[in-house]
């Protein structure tokens, strides 16, 4: 029985002992609501990273967001003002207790801040911090750390924007960005709030709403607006007519009328010379004249046709020529 009281004391005192650590380190990771959370953060300005990570967990649905900007700005300690050249952002959730910004950072006067928060500006009129206690690591931030705030760069920026707008004559239009060749450092163009750079030497098209206009700020501080208007080469109102092929003309072959055959009246008509006593020739040879227009008239017929009537031509006029002579013979006394 003693042996069993000791054994059963031996066992519980670490549950006494123990109890307190395990309820203390329970109570260390017990969630909280984003509004009353605090961090802790490292800050690399130069190379424009930050790193946020929550002291204690985000409860289920709750998120706190971060930003990290870097602008192009004047040289440090002047007035000049700040344009956005790049930017991140992320938030801390229950699922993910820290996070890492990254920016680019221009290799000029630049300026690079991280805040609590994504509401970032575009554009800064002077070199001062607008964020004040947003800045982490800034006097009223909940998070620890160094300040947030870099400046710095040992060239003044010089980018070379240019936007040029292109009309079409369908009532639509583009606008071209381009970074002159002999800038420092990439031209930014904000367009509805959306960044886009663009190294030197470089260009980009982009087109613009239907019917609309279009609003282009740069890193000079210069704001191009656009709309349609027409080509200054002119427009056609009404499409320009297709050419049409021209008729084709039916193939044409010459006609040539067939000589008309000689009248009676124009015939020659072949006369022979007797004596008194002589009877009238009734059948006279055809002579050269009327075998060839006879020949003409004869135009347009067969080869064969053709000598056929020669050849009846010539014994009509060989008999004619020996009835006259048989004639004679019998007048004869």
């Amino acid at each position: 029985m003693r042996r069993f009281m000791f054994l059963l004391a031996a066992v519980a005192t670490p549950a006494t002992t123990f109890g307190a650590p395990v309820a203390l380190a329970a109570a260390a990771e017990t969630c909280v609501g984003a509004s009353s959370a605090t961090y802790r953060h490292t800050f690399n300005g130069g190379n424009g990273r930050a790193t946020i990570t929550a002291v204690r967990p985000l409860c289920p649905g709750q998120t706190q967001s971060f930003g990290l900007i870097a602008y192009t700005a004047g040289a440090p300690g002047g007035n000049a003002g700040q344009f956005t050249y790049s930017s991140d952002r992320a938030s801390i959730t229950s699922a993910a207790r820290s996070v890492t910004l990254d920016v680019v950072v221009p290799p000029c006067f630049a300026q690079v801040v991280a805040v609590t928060g994504t509401e970032l500006l575009e554009e800064v009129t002077s070199a001062a911090n607008p964020y004040g206690s947003k800045t982490l690591g800034a006097p009223g931030s909940r998070s620890s750390g160094p300040q947030a705030l870099y400046t710095g760069g040992s060239a003044e920026c010089a980018p070379a924007p240019k936007v040029t707008f292109t009309n079409a004559c369908d009532g639509s239009y583009t606008a071209t960005l381009a970074n002159g060749a002999t800038a420092n450092v990439n031209a930014a163009f904000l367009i509805s709030g959306r960044l886009t750079r663009l190294a030197p030497g470089r260009s980009k098209t982009v087109r613009a709403p239907a019917g609309g206009t279009l609003t282009i700020r740069d890193n000079t501080f210069t704001t191009y607006v656009g709309s349609w208007r027409p080509p200054e080469a002119g427009c056609t109102t009404t499409p320009a007519q297709q050419p049409t092929a021209p008729a084709a003309a039916l193939p044409t072959r010459a006609v040539t009328a067939a000589p008309e055959a000689p009248s009676a009246a124009a015939a020659p008509t072949a006369t022979t010379t007797t004596d008194a006593g002589d009877a009238p020739a009734m059948f006279a040879p055809p002579t050269a004249t009327a075998t060839a227009e006879a020949a003409t008239a004869a135009r347009g017929m067969s080869t064969g046709s053709i000598l056929a009537t020669s050849m009846g031509l010539l014994l009509i006029g060989g008999g004619g020529f020996l009835l006259v002579r048989v004639l004679r013979t019998i007048r004869e006394p």
